[in-house]
């Protein structure tokens, strides 16, 4: 089946455009971003969560909540991550999908681009991430592609070894608010679970180096997985993170970072994912923290073929 895109609306936002391949439907809006609403298998609920309300964050008055799948640059700084992305965007269709370009931010000289492509007849899409310098100075920053999922979804982050020796081969961030003995984090032989908690008091950040070149989520019955590439001989941000969850007591991100560049004025910087969607009915209950086999039937299930 061809890919179709449909201009609809979606909760409350009412400029967004439907991309469906009769398998699997993404909602994308024009109003705002560049966001992504809505991902799912069709006729299926949608996996992402967002804000019909467009709550305010804390202390960023400017910045509101939208939820869904978003862009940002890291590293986290409080002037730039979060200038608002309140104003429409352009979009043109492609092959397959859609491009959604922002204005360029006042307040960075950087311009957010979001591609969306589904395959013809099956559950992958392919999410590629630009920002450009429209500044006048170089700028350093890397990629950061977020997806938001209720609090109650289960993220499984790959560690495997990379090889024999003496010196380290894997890394863990930990952020000031992070607890190693949270009780959503599970350790598992060269895994990690983070399990959302609706009712949780307090945030809890993880970093990994990424090298498996994937992580996944289990959310409502649905498994979701990001591949991307890895280069082991960059530089990434949070001290060397190119995967990251965060989570609350409202939502759980599943994060992925391109490598620290420095982009002189006229270049950009681009990071894809692709996106994979499977049935994980049977991995869907129960607590990941009393069943270290639980865990390891996550990472199975979701792994790459």
């Amino acid at each position: 089946m061809s890919v179709t895109v449909t201009e609809t609306t979606f909760e409350t936002w009412e400029d967004c455009l439907s991309l469906s391949n009769g398998v699997v439907e993404l909602v994308v809006t024009t109003g705002v971003g560049p966001r992504m609403l809505s991902c799912g298998f069709a006729d299926g609920p949608n996996l992402l969560f967002t804000d019909e309300s467009r709550t305010p964050l804390d202390g960023y008055d400017e910045y509101r909540i939208h939820g869904g799948h978003r862009l940002w640059h890291a590293p986290e700084d409080a002037e730039r991550t979060y200038v608002p992305d309140n104003d429409p965007v352009e979009w043109t269709e492609l092959d397959g999908g859609v491009e959604l370009a922002a204005p360029v931010e006042t307040e960075t000289g950087i311009r957010k681009t979001l591609s969306v492509r589904l395959a013809a007849d099956r559950p992958v899409a392919e999410v590629t991430h630009e920002l450009g310098n429209a500044g006048a100075w170089p700028v350093e920053l890397a990629p950061w592609a977020i997806t938001v999922f209720e609090a109650d979804a289960r993220a499984v982050v790959p560690l495997s070894r990379r090889g024999e020796g003496l010196l380290p081969d894997r890394s863990l961030s930990l952020w000031p608010y992070t607890d190693l003995a949270d009780d959503r984090l599970t350790t598992a032989p060269e895994t990690l679970l983070v399990e959302g908690d609706p009712g949780a008091d307090g945030a809890f950040k993880v970093g990994a180096s990424g090298a498996d070149e994937w992580a996944g989520c289990v959310v409502d019955g649905v498994g979701f997985v990001k591949e991307f590439a890895y280069d082991e001989t960059a530089t990434y941000p949070d001290r060397g993170s190119a995967v990251e969850v965060y989570t609350d007591g409202s939502v759980l991100e599943l994060e992925t970072l391109g490598p620290l560049v420095e982009l002189d004025p006229g270049e950009s910087a681009v990071h894809t994912e692709t996106w994979r969607l499977l049935d994980a009915t049977g991995l869907d209950a129960g607590s990941a923290a009393a069943s270290g086999d639980l865990v390891a039937d996550l990472r199975t299930a979701l792994a790459p073929p």
